[in-house]
Formats: C-alpha cells, structure tokens, sequence
C-alpha cells in the first residue's frame, strides 16, 4: 500500500455512510430533535392537530397512522419519512434524496421549525469520526506492511 492509497473513499464507503446518516436523521427525528445547528427539540404539534393524530383522524380513512404526538415525530403515515434515502455515491461524495422534498420544507418553514434537512452539530461529528476511524484503519494497515530499504545505488 502507498500513502496516497490511505486517503480516497471507494463508492460503497460513501453509500455506507450515506446508510448511517439517514439511519440517524430519522431516529432524531424520532425523538423529536431538529437537524439544526445544535439539535433543538421540535415544537409542540397544535392542541387540534395532537388531538386527531392521538385517536387516528389525523390522517385518510384506510390508512394505518401513527399516533404518537410526543414528542412530535413528523410520522403520520410514514411516506414522508421512508422517502428519505442515500444514493449515487461517487468517490467523493453520497447524495441525501429526500424524495418527499415538498412537506420536509412545509415543515422545516414558519412557526413549525421542524427541520429534518441538513445534518446538526452531533451527525456532523459523527461523519467527521467515520472519515477519522476509516483513515486510522488504513494507517494501522499501512504501518503492519514491512518496509524494505535498498541502499545500493
């Protein structure tokens, strides 16, 4: 192994971080914490709104709805949610699809603030950390091969 082959990231790496960073941006959002800066608690559903979703009239007739209301989990149905995925990983680069893109911005806008783009403060040190594990894996690796010195000339 050379040096420079310590540093680049093949596809399948990038789509595996790509896999854990949705894998954490949903169970936030589980848990009702927003993908801003430092990870601010989602606001209170409306008094109507938390009342309909906790009885199942939140949603259409036939199907099955969450009803979890606190804290607030952005899954009603779950389509908006499952829409999110990792794909077209490069070399250099995976590419978050949030396939629903039109009700994550309905309800990152306004006085909801419940954003779910992006990555917060603690996902972000989370990839910082996958890149600083990868390249010390590849280090140790790298050390472990003898080296050879040839003096002669």
């Amino acid at each position: 192994m050379k040096p420079k082959d310590v540093m680049p990231f093949n596809k399948r790496k990038w789509l595996e971080l790509g896999g854990k960073l949705v894998t954490r941006i949903l169970e936030d959002t589980e848990k009702g914490i927003s993908q801003d800066g430092a990870g601010t608690k989602f606001p209170n559903y409306s008094k109507s709104y938390a009342d309909k979703k906790k009885i199942g009239k939140a949603g259409p007739k036939g199907v099955s709805n969450n009803k979890q209301v606190s804290p607030p989990n952005l899954r009603l149905t779950g389509t908006m949610m499952n829409s999110l995925k990792a794909q077209k990983p490069t070399n250099s680069s995976v590419e978050l699809n949030y396939r629903d893109g039109l009700k994550f911005e309905g309800n990152a806008k306004g006085k909801k603030r419940r954003n779910v783009y992006g990555l917060n403060n603690k996902n972000e040190d989370f990839v910082q950390e996958f890149f600083r594990d990868e390249i010390d894996d590849r280090i140790f690796r790298f050390n472990k091969k003898d080296i050879v010195i040839d003096l002669k000339v």
